[in-house]
């Protein structure tokens, strides 16, 4: 049976915005990691903040909130050695 793996993710274009939002979203609750940007999003300061898939509309209501500059919410899924990578509209 193949790996199975599935979780939210925001690119910053900033690394200061990466670590004080994620600052903000663990004061609201949300388990949440900062992680390495995935080459196959080649954007912003490669620091990213990883959030498990199903808090996504709670994480949502938070970036609603404060607004932090981002480059992207996106929803990973990887199965074995394949990643697919979806951008979230926000």
């Amino acid at each position: 049976m193949s790996y199975m793996e599935e979780y939210g993710l925001i690119a910053f274009s900033s690394r200061q915005h990466a670590i004080h939002f994620s600052d903000i979203l663990k004061l609201a609750g949300c388990p949440v990691q900062l992680v390495s940007t995935p080459r196959e999003i080649s954007l912003g300061c490669g620091l990213s903040i990883k959030f498990p898939i199903t808090l996504t509309s709670k994480v949502m209501k938070v970036y609603e909130r404060y607004k932090h500059p981002i480059t992207g919410f996106y929803h990973i899924r990887r199965i074995g050695n394949r990643t697919q990578i979806m951008r979230i509209p926000c």
